[in-house]
Parts: structure tokens; sequence; C-alpha cells
């Protein structure tokens, strides 16, 4: 199950689609639907979703994790986009205005129903006990289910935006964002020395700063230990489940409270500078670490470590390592879990009966290709990406013009997926020429985009005279950011598209 489409969402928006609205080619995802084992199928929809976008030079991130059905996630997740794009001079704001907006439309959508929730229990309110109430009032008793069961969906949700090469994360509920950093010495095939930061915060009653909080509101800490709920939630605060916000009265655990228990307010980290220590960046639902922590309870479990961050961290990195593709660590890392997690319970580990829906999305910084040397194509000599420009020409010399933008977006789109699995001989990067035939490169800064600046000779043209277009064959071998300069200097194009290319 794909969690984030989005060509669907852009065509679904047909109120206020967000024009530039493309994915993110530095990240990669991939989700599974909760299982349960012992029936070999899910016990409810597929509830998570996710996005990954880039607008203009800015990326957006996004985990969401819903609960009680798929409604409020999808309402949540596309409001989200358009709150996390707005323009503002402080990123850490909008993240936390986004996810209050977000929830407070909600609310509008639905205030209608939590007003006639009110109204009907106003009214049934003197009947003694529920057998009474449904002998007195059985259309309002059969009604008020009904809106119970619209208002009850909810959903957590964490967030990343990198802005001015600045990251920033915010989060509500229990959806994680984690950080990989690598470490002061230099990475090797065998060796990599990295760090792990958790950048949201966990918003359950095992966070003391929660239990603070609800205590503050008159309620017994212990508990709500003892019960690790609050009402009907897992989480203290949340988007959505209005059931438990606005009738948190009723239930005895929470009557007692002086404000609503549960909330909306996300946490937001502080804005970290992106530098080359960045490694890469993953956001999950709870699905995931908690399947890992499950395992990791069992005996004989070969886990390497009880923190599910850091495990998780490992498994993605020799992931990245093997292939250098995020979309490909995601999937088999996630794989590699439901496999591990199903084969856990197998083997007799009771705490391993069923998984909950799993989303995983990483965002790279660090390009696995300059850790540990460029992966070699295949065959060594195939060119699968070609450049045509239109030129002007007097005698021999060829003068480039820049070409449109769709077309360097192919091009880039080309060379920055140039990833393959032998060790074969670097090919050279040549010419092809209108004749036929081919020239290496060898001038000062081996760009493959310069045809003027090429060692040819004056028998080889260099463009159709017909069509005035010179192309350019270029090797799938070169480091991304060897390409990008060379599209920079070459086709002389302004920092601002460069920076869109790079967050892109």
């Amino acid at each position: 199950v794909m969690a984030d489409d989005i060509e669907t969402y852009t065509q679904s928006s047909a109120q206020d689609p967000l024009r530039g609205l493309s994915s993110c080619l530095h990240s990669g995802q991939s989700s599974r639907i909760n299982c349960t084992y012992k029936n070999e199928g899910s016990s409810h929809s597929y509830e998570d979703s996710s996005f990954r976008i880039t607008l203009g030079g800015d990326s957006f991130y996004g985990v969401l994790d819903g609960h009680d059905g798929a409604e409020v996630t999808k309402f949540a997740r596309d409001t989200l986009i358009h709150e996390i794009t707005k323009t503002s001079p402080d990123p850490r704001v909008v993240l936390e205005q986004a996810v209050k907006n977000v929830d407070l439309q909600l609310h509008e959508r639905i205030r209608p129903l939590v007003e006639e929730r009110a109204s009907i229990k106003i009214k049934i309110s003197g009947a003694k006990n529920t057998y009474e109430a449904w002998q007195a009032y059985p259309d309002e008793i059969t009604r008020l289910g009904d809106i119970e069961d619209q208002i009850k969906g909810g959903t957590t949700a964490v967030v990343a935006m990198v802005k001015d090469n600045v990251l920033y994360v915010a989060n509500v509920g229990d959806s994680r964002a984690v950080l990989v950093s690598l470490g002061s010495t230099p990475p090797n095939d065998n060796n990599v020395e990295f760090q792990i930061d958790q950048l949201s915060e966990d918003h359950t009653t095992a966070n003391d700063n929660e239990l603070d909080r609800l205590a503050g509101l008159g309620l017994d800490k212990q508990q709500i230990q003892g019960t690790r709920r609050v009402g009907s939630m897992e989480t203290t605060r949340s988007i959505g489940d209005f059931g438990v916000k606005w009738g948190y009265k009723d239930f005895d655990i929470l009557s007692n409270a002086t404000n609503p228990p549960v909330i909306c307010d996300p946490y937001v980290s502080q804005g970290l500078p992106i530098n080359s220590s960045f490694y890469f960046l993953f956001l999950m639902s709870d699905g995931v670490y908690h399947a890992v922590e499950e395992m990791s309870d069992c005996v004989g479990s070969d886990s390497k470590s009880p923190d599910p961050n850091l495990r998780i961290a490992h498994l993605l990195h020799e992931q990245l390592k093997s292939h250098r593709n995020c979309q490909k660590a995601a999937e088999n890392v996630l794989e590699e879990i439901c496999k591990s997690h199903r084969d856990s319970w197998e083997s007799g580990c009771g705490n391993c009966c069923r998984r909950d829906d799993m989303t995983l999305l990483v965002r790279l910084f660090n390009n696995p290709n300059k850790l540990y040397g460029h992966r070699r194509n295949h065959s060594g000599t195939i060119f699968r990406s070609s450049f045509s420009f239109t030129s002007t020409s007097s005698g021999d010399t060829v003068t480039p013009q820049p070409p449109s933008s769709s077309c360097i977006s192919d091009m880039i789109s080309d060379m920055l997926d140039l990833n393959s699995s032998a060790n074969t001989p670097k090919p050279v990067p040549v010419l092809r020429t209108n004749d036929g035939t081919s020239s290496p490169y060898t001038n000062s800064h081996t760009s493959p985009l310069s045809p003027s600046n090429a060692s040819i000779s004056p028998s080889q043209t260099v463009f159709n005279p017909e069509s005035s277009e010179p192309y350019v064959q270029f090797g799938d071998d070169f480091p991304d950011e060897m390409v990008l300069g060379w599209i920079k200097e070459d086709l002389k194009l302004p920092d601002s598209f460069m920076a869109s290319i790079r967050a892109g």
C-alpha cells in the first residue's frame, strides 16, 4: 500500500491546487498495512498517510498515523500540505500554526455534530441509567451512536521542513522523526560511525512532561500511568479525536480534569542548519518502531540494539550502502522488519502476534556515492542519457544556447538516478557527432555539455545543419555534484534555479 500519491492529490484538489508541487527526488517512502498473523489478514483498513514534496526551493515531508478510520488522516494530510507551504519569515511558527489550523478546520467541519451531540446528552440526562435512556429515548440514543462514530477519528502527525538549508521538525502524537549524522571518523566500506537524534517528542503517558501536564489539570498521574491511556486514547496529543477532546467528562478517569486533557499543540524543534555531517532523516509511524521493540523483547532475538531508532538507522544505512537509493532502502527495511516480526511470532513470541500499519519515509542529505564511491554501470560503455540544445554557428565555432527548463529537468532526472550494481571500469564521456563518429572529451573541466570547448577536429560537425541542434551523450558514472556543477557552469543557470534543483 503506497501512502503518498502526489498526482492523485493534486488532481483531487480542484478548489485550490498547488501548482509547482513535485515529489522530492532525494527521498523514498514505503508502507505496509496492519496484519493479525493468526487470522492471516488486516484488522482494519489502512489508516496511515504521508507526503514528500518540493515547492520552489523548499522541501516538506510528513507521516500521519490515523486511528478509528482513515477520513481524518486524509483530511489532515491534504490540509497540512496547504498550511505548511504558506510563506512566512519564521518556519517554526508556520509548523506550529499548521497543526493547530488543521485541527481547527477539522473541528469546524464537525461542529454541527458536536453541538447536536451536546444537545442530545442534555435531553437524556434525566435518565438514571443506560437502559432507562434506551427505553425513553430510543431515537436519540441511536442518533448519538451515529454521531460518536463520525467524530471519533483522529491522527498523529510528524512533519519536517527544509527551508533555506535549515531543517525544522514538528509533531503531535507518537510518530517520530530521527536524524542520522556522520561521526568524526571518515566512513569506509567496512565501517561507518554515526549518531542518532530524535527530533520529535513522543506525546504518550510514558512522557514525564505529559504526565506533569495532565496532573496539572487535576488528573491522577499514577492512575494514568497504570492504564497507559487517556480515556480511549493511547496518545496525549493528536489532530481530531473530538469524542475525547470535548467528551472527556464522560470518562471516569478524566472527569476531574479542569480542561481537555488531549490537545493538538505540537512540539516544534529548533532549526538545525544542514551541514556535511547530515546523513539522512527518517520519519515513521509508531507501527515501525513498536514492531522493532516487540522483537527485541523476544527470547533469542537477534536485534542489535534495544533502541529501535538506532536499529532502524542501522538497517537503513546498510540498504543505502548497498543500493544507493532511498526508495529501495525504505522498501527493503520495512520488508525485513515485517518478515522478522512474523518470524518471531512463528517462533512463539507472544508480543509479535500482530503488527500495526507501518509508514517509513527517508530523506537523504549525504550522497552514499560520495561516502563509499560511485557504483559502476553494468557495462561501463552504455550512454543512456542525451541532451539536445539549440546553437548558433560561425565557421567551426558552436555556441550553445540554454534549453528549455523541461529539457533540463528531464536530463537532471536521468542523471540523478544513475545507480547500478556491478563494479566495472568507468566509462569515458564522449561527444556523438552527426556523422556517426565519436570523440572523447579532453577540455579543461571535462564538461559533457560544452561542445565549443571540446577537443574535436573541424571536420567533425557538432550540430545538424538542418535542425541546428547539436547533442551530447554522456556516461552514467558521474557524481551528482559534478553533474550539477556542469549544468550551472555551462548553461549559465541562476543560483535560484540551482537551489530548486538541489532541493528537489
